[in-house]
């Protein structure tokens, strides 16, 4: 479920995209056809190879994804786990995804926890690990700082900046709504 979630995520991105150039180029080489003015020729084939370019990105991505989920031991364990933005949480670990990376994190190898608003409004937890930084998108900010607190208890080492952890420091507290299986 996890895996066709991610790999659903990196197709979305591009779902507007490939079709669209794809419509472009057939828009091109009809109105090439009709007029025969070199120009829609032109246009057309440089339509086309741009949608060359942005499907190589996408299967490439889609391949390196596929790829690292593979690497994940045990990750119908993830099934069950509290999902937030592109980030998966269980008791011992946790799996996030960042464009083209897969993230299959312990809690100790969490160095650090910074909050960050967008001037868009998007509030981010930005986690710092030795594979680079996850970004993890939150709806709230109470919610964030539930997150913090979590992070913090499994993790006492852990520095957190920008926000005041909150909360009970257990998983079910970062989303109380959570229906679980019994």
């Amino acid at each position: 479920m996890v895996k066709r979630y991610i790999q659903s995520y990196v197709s979305s991105k591009y779902v507007f995209a490939l079709p669209g150039l794809a419509l472009g180029v057939f828009v091109f080489a009809f109105l090439y056809t009709m007029s025969g003015n070199n120009v829609m020729r032109y246009i057309g084939i440089a339509i086309g190879l741009v949608l060359f370019a942005v499907m190589v990105v996408y299967y490439r991505e889609k391949f390196m994804v596929s790829r690292q989920l593979k690497k994940v031991p045990d990750l119908n364990a993830f099934n069950d786990a509290v999902m937030i933005g592109m980030a998966f949480f269980l008791e011992g670990r946790m799996l996030g995804y960042k464009t083209g990376q897969v993230f299959d994190l312990t809690y100790d190898e969490i160095h650090s926890v910074s909050f960050e608003e967008t001037n868009r409004g998007k509030l981010f937890l930005n986690l710092e690990t030795d594979q680079g930084t996850l970004p993890v998108e939150m709806a709230l900010k109470d919610q964030a700082a539930r997150v913090a607190q979590f992070l913090h208890t499994k993790n006492p080492s852990l520095t957190v900046n920008g926000i005041t952890p909150s909360g009970a420091g257990t998983l079910r507290s970062i989303d109380p709504y959570r229906n679980e299986k019994k």
